[in-house]
């Protein structure tokens, strides 16, 4: 209201209404720019966030391929000849699952 009485000192009369039409244009166009900016800040956020899921699902499958890098000497691949340090490694764990389950009582086998 203070505003209104000093502008209408300052300006006159005739001028007022000029004035107020202009300012209220250029809020206007400041409110249009702002929400611009507000999408395009919001369109940017939405990529960033999705960069961020690529770059988890990325870190977690280089994980996974390292555990399958890991586990690749020990496991024999379909089509591919089976190394012989593979095969000793192979012989000793089907070794070792046959003195596990002779060391199960009758019983006890006979539910697996």
């Amino acid at each position: 209201m203070l505003i209104g009485v000093v502008a209408l000192l300052v300006v006159g009369p005739n001028e007022l209404p000029g004035l107020i039409r202009n300012v209220g244009r250029g809020l206007g166009k400041l409110r249009g720019f702002l929400g611009s900016v507000k999408s395009d800040l919001d369109f940017e956020i939405d990529k960033a966030n999705e960069i961020k899921q690529m770059m988890e699902k990325e870190t977690e499958i280089a994980r996974l391929h390292e555990i399958i890098e890991k586990n690749a000497a020990t496991v024999p691949v379909q089509g591919r000849p089976v190394e012989e340090s593979e095969m000793v490694k192979l012989d000793e764990s089907k070794q070792a699952e046959t003195d596990q389950e002779q060391a199960q009582p009758l019983s006890d086998r006979r539910q697996t």
